[in-house]
């Protein structure tokens, strides 16, 4: 049976800045050529080329990656069978380094045109299945994954963006470092959930490109915003770096401001202002960049460090103030700060006799230190956050529900509180406003008890009852089961719908996770594929 959904998922993923068909030779009608050409024209967006390889191999030959460059998307459907990787993101131009053009290069982040997706690598199938990935990315990441490839050892979960975020080298690639930022705590939020994540593997590479034959879950519907991933990566690095110890590199560091009094001073503060005529905030960022920089940090993690100082501020700085201050604090032309510029922005009664006396702008050996992070621990804190006391709910359910269990047993909701460990009113604040855990009251009033499940144990129950069989009685049950969370619905009614098109894809799912069996091999009919793929580009290009 002819399977689809690899085409659908390239063309996806490359959204519509790279050419629909082939300059030279294609395979297509001309008719249908000009129809497209005509339209792509008319949008006048500039075009990208994808780079790709026959096998895994060809990425670390000693003369470097063996492969070729394509331009357009046919070449990446009918060629896609038997190729292994590609980088799913466009870069701007490619070229070869040898006579028989098969060696690339060009695929490096400062050549990036835009981005189209994040992927997240895993390097183990133990204790790891679709189920499982979906769920933990529901829960603890930015939500399910537009698409799931299975690997020889592992898998690779893309993320696909709704429109491309395009990069550019204003304001030293600034728009690069938010989508690696991003791509670092897609990562990092999977982590703890999934096993074998690979956190440092390189966010803009190689990846699987989708085939016939490796596709285990596919929602095209299921894609993302740029704006909002970086809102959610901003907030999630402020939730998630309580505890987090910067270590500069162990190099002989001619003098340490941040072992200096003014240095703890300056970064708890948070009512300063500035104005005419006065020291304020990019006054003082600009001084703890320095002496940051000074320390050995690096820029990464200054930006950590003063972005939550900013943050602290009554009134704080736009990030873009806050990045050109860094950006010039290690830019090389400074050394460190200056002791008579950070006086400015300490008032006479902030100036105790040690401030006055320090001798930490003179340069000398104190050695290798390590900074940590101001905010404090949770435990010395008198409140916690929400997204603590979430977290706190959700580990309780996971270490209570019994297997083969979709709900806890009910309570009242005061005597779970007082189990959990959770003021009253903040749980029942959470279990109004918590999207990742579920509560389903039964009875009324004083007998009323509350069940509670959280989105990824229900996600989890539900897909594998929509995968057992694919008789009616079971794909109700997994309805039934996912009308709990609207978004789990979502999930659900892609694997429950009627199966033509997805028919393969269920297989694999089933042999993958329920059976555990050999992944059978989908046989693809190409040119019956490319006729359905040029018929589908017209139909949606005469109805724009």
């Amino acid at each position: 049976m002819y399977n689809q959904t690899f085409w659908k998922a390239i063309d996806l993923i490359t959204h519509d800045n790279t050419d629909t068909f082939k300059r030279r030779g294609s395979q297509a009608d001309v008719l249908s050529r000009k129809v497209v050409q005509n339209f792509e024209k008319e949008l006048g967006q500039r075009k990208g080329v994808h780079f790709v390889t026959r096998k895994k191999e060809d990425l670390s030959t000693k003369n470097g990656v063996k492969g070729y460059i394509t331009t357009s998307k046919e070449t990446l459907i009918s060629n896609a069978a038997n190729l292994t990787h590609w980088t799913p993101n466009q870069f701007r131009f490619g070229s070869y380094t040898d006579d028989e053009r098969t060696l690339i290069c060009g695929h490096r982040e400062n050549n990036l045109q835009q981005v189209n997706t994040f992927v997240v690598d895993i390097d183990t199938q133990v204790n790891v299945d679709v189920p499982g990935i979906l769920a933990a990315s529901a829960t603890y990441s930015i939500g399910t994954p537009t698409l799931i490839l299975k690997t020889a050892k592992g898998f690779q979960v893309y993320f696909v963006l709704s429109d491309p975020a395009y990069i550019s080298n204003k304001n030293q690639f600034k728009s690069l470092k938010v989508a690696k930022r991003i791509s670092e705590n897609i990562k990092k939020s999977l982590f703890k959930h999934i096993p074998g994540v690979d956190i440092g593997c390189n966010d803009f590479a190689f990846f699987r490109i989708p085939r016939p034959d490796n596709i285990l879950y596919f929602n095209q519907e299921q894609t993302y915003d740029f704006l909002d991933l970086k809102r959610w990566s901003m907030t999630y690095t402020k939730n998630n770096n309580d505890f987090t110890v910067i270590e500069g590199e162990k190099k002989d560091i001619k003098y340490d401001p941040t072992q200096a009094k003014w240095f703890n001073q300056l970064i708890n503060k948070t009512n300063l202002e500035g104005g005419k005529g006065q020291k304020g905030r990019n006054h003082a960022i600009f001084g703890l960049a320095l002496a940051l920089y000074a320390a050995g940090k690096t820029e990464s993690e200054a930006c950590d460090i003063l972005d939550e100082f900013n943050s602290n501020l009554i009134k704080p700085l736009r990030n873009t103030e806050v990045e050109k201050c860094i950006s010039s604090a290690f830019s090389g032309r400074y050394m460190g700060p200056k002791k008579s510029r950070i006086d400015l922005l300490f008032s006479d009664q902030e100036m105790d006799d040690e401030m006055k006396h320090s001798n930490a702008f003179k340069f000398k050996s104190t050695g290798y230190r390590v900074f940590k992070k101001h905010r404090k621990a949770r435990k010395d804190r008198q409140y916690s956050h929400d997204y603590e006391w979430e977290m706190d709910v959700i580990q309780f359910i996971e270490n209570k529900i019994m297997s083969g269990q979709t709900f806890l047993e009910g309570m009242n909701q005061n005597a779970l509180a007082e189990e959990i460990g959770v003021p009253v009113a903040s749980f029942k604040r959470l279990l109004q406003k918590s999207t990742k855990i579920v509560k389903k009251v039964e009875g009324q009033g004083r007998n009323a008890v509350t069940l509670l499940s959280t989105q990824a144990i229900i996600l989890k129950s539900a897909i594998k009852a929509a995968l057992q069989t694919k008789e009616k009685q079971s794909k109700d049950y997994a309805n039934f089961i996912a009308s709990h969370s609207p978004s789990v619905q979502k999930v659900v009614t892609v694997i429950t719908q009627d199966n033509d098109e997805l028919q393969g894809d269920i297989s694999l799912f089933q042999q993958s996770n329920i059976r555990g069996s050999t992944e059978r091999t989908l046989q693809i009919n190409a040119k019956n594929g490319q006729n359905d793929w040029y018929k589908s580009k017209l139909i949606r290009f005469e109805s724009s």
